[in-house]
């Protein structure tokens, strides 16, 4: 770390001390939605308010709850804290209370409602008497209530004499006593209202000027803090070699980075007193959201690419490309996840989105039903591993050499050099016959002899032909046989059955063809021959010479 952050951390640590701690509960905390609501609900009411002039005449439109409210509300927000001193009983306060005095609590009761108060106007009444039916006496009226650290603070509206025998509603004396309570809980802080003065009053998503300035401050740190920590776990990531290594360091500089980094802004916001609207933003977790769901897809892809190894290392490269489609998947459930969860933290209903999906997910699958069996056939096809890509197979009468096993059809080049797609729902189900993968070739031949071949002319034949099989080097002898079947029509025939120990289907036909040739010269050699079909036709008693 350079001497700069190390100045940095230390004015960060002096001035904690002096920032505040006690925050409202997180259970308190409004979300963006009811923060939506809560302000166009106030413009509602502000519109009925303006139109009905309810109650007697005041400048500052204290003739009313409601209208009070509404008017100290608008006076703090312009930060007119001198105006807002006329919605304040600064009677009878366990201290003296002037103007100055007076505008400083409006400030603090600004800070305070900021930060903690949540205001149901439309539950404020609208009428000069107030509500009569609230247990409450007759000259006041809540508007809210405020939990602390000492139990809950109720913020009243009291009537009180305007000193011309009207009443108007005022923020109670009871409660202006409380304001300095108050700020020493939800306040700024004597680091926050230095700061304040300091910084132009600024606000932006709930934060003012010198409150951006921390939160910056706050991400520095969070920021270094992560880049250490990262650092050091890069530095195990040479543990790795290669591809892992680079998917890893990737992960950890990346996603697990900005985690980290967010995490501990998450843990250090609380010091830079945020307003209730900030706190809605903050608790919406967009960031942390983002963080989360960019490090499991980073896990995914780590994972993803060590099975894909693994896959390569057992012969299943193939396989691998079943990945691709899981991985995106994937990806598109975390992302919709974090979009639900997202929305969720916001304040949005998501059951009816969920709903939605489900009906959609529906409908989706009816339509995607043949495509679904094809890439449920593909992942049976790699699991069992039928046919391999280059394997010569038989599927439904076509021949051919499999040139590529995708996620919805499997490809096959035939003899005559067509191709065939083949859908892999059906290719799955099917009877495939895997030619390559066999460990030897049958050769199989009947020797159809001369009827006139001799007894001893067949055994000379026969024991010729078995020394042959027994002595070739390609021939398997022990599975291989010879055999003398039958006499035929027209021929004395010989069966031979053998297996030629070859795989490759043109290294067989070069073997079949000298096989052949040496039985040829075998049957030669015997003094017999292969006979002709032939048939004898009787004419009146006379035979008529054979014919073939």
């Amino acid at each position: 770390m350079s001497i700069k952050s190390s100045r940095l951390a230390g004015l960060l640590l002096l001035l904690l001390p002096a920032l505040p701690t006690s925050l409202p509960a997180v259970d308190d905390t409004p979300t963006i939605k009811e923060l939506v609501t809560k302000q166009d609900a106030e413009k509602a009411v502000q519109e009925v308010e303006t139109t009905s002039g309810k109650g007697p005449h005041d400048e500052y439109g204290r003739s009313t709850p409601r209208s009070s409210v509404l008017n100290l509300a608008k006076t703090l927000i312009d930060k007119d804290f001198d105006n807002a001193v006329h919605y304040l009983d600064l009677r009878n306060l366990p201290f003296t209370a002037d103007e100055t005095v007076g505008a400083d609590l409006a400030r603090k009761l600004y800070i305070v409602a900021e930060r903690a108060m949540m205001i149901d106007y439309e539950a404020i009444s609208d009428q000069p008497e107030g509500n009569l039916d609230d247990g409450l006496p007759s000259y006041r009226e809540l508007v809210t209530t405020i939990k602390t650290s000492e139990g809950p603070v109720d913020i009243l509206m009291q009537r009180v004499p305007r000193g011309d025998g009207i009443f108007i509603w005022k923020v109670s004396n009871a409660t202006v006593a409380k304001i300095p309570l108050l700020d020493e809980e939800y306040g700024y802080g004597k680091v926050g209202d230095k700061l304040s003065l300091i910084f132009p009053h600024y606000e932006f998503m709930g934060l003012e000027l010198w409150q951006w300035a921390m939160a910056l401050l706050l991400i520095l740190f969070g920021y270094l803090f992560a880049y250490i920590i990262t650092w050091l776990l890069y530095k195990l990531t040479r543990l790795y070699s290669g591809e892992r290594r680079q998917r890893a360091g990737k992960l950890v500089t990346g996603p697990l980075r900005l985690l980290i980094t967010v995490l501990f802004f998450r843990a250090t916001f609380e010091l830079i007193a945020p307003s209730l609207v900030a706190r809605a933003l903050f608790e919406a977790k967009t960031f942390l959201t983002i963080a989360i769901v960019w490090l499991l897809i980073g896990l995914l892809d780590v994972v993803m690419a060590n099975i894909a190894g693994h896959m390569k290392k057992r012969g299943q490269g193939e396989a691998t490309v079943l990945l691709k489609p899981a991985i995106t998947a994937t990806r598109i459930i975390l992302v919709i996840i974090g979009f639900i969860t997202w929305l969720d933290n916001m304040g949005y209903e998501v059951t009816t989105l969920m709903a939605g999906l489900g009906v959609g997910g529906v409908a989706v699958a009816f339509a995607a039903q043949r495509s679904l069996e094809n890439l449920i056939g593909s992942i049976m096809i790699y699991s069992s591993q039928p046919v391999h890509v280059g394997d010569f197979c038989a599927f439904a009468g076509k021949l051919g050499v499999v040139e590529e096993i995708g996620l919805r059809a499997t490809r096959l080049r035939t003899l005559e050099r067509t191709v065939v797609h083949i859908p892999n729902a059906k290719f799955s189900t099917d009877i495939i016959e895997n030619l390559t993968q066999r460990d030897k070739i049958l050769y199989r031949t009947r020797l159809r002899l001369a009827l006139q071949t001799t007894s001893e002319q067949m055994k000379d034949l026969l024991e010729g032909l078995r020394d042959f099989i027994n002595q070739h080097e390609m021939i398997d002898e022990e599975a291989s046989r010879v055999r003398f079947l039958e006499f035929g029509e027209y021929a004395q025939e010989i069966e031979l059955y053998a297996y030629i120990k070859t795989c490759d289907f043109v290294e067989y036909l070069q073997h079949r063809e000298d096989i052949n040739l040496n039985i040829r010269e075998i049957i030669e050699a015997s003094g017999t021959e292969l006979a002709l079909p032939a048939n004898t036709t009787y004419l009146e008693g006379k035979a008529l010479p054979a014919s073939a």
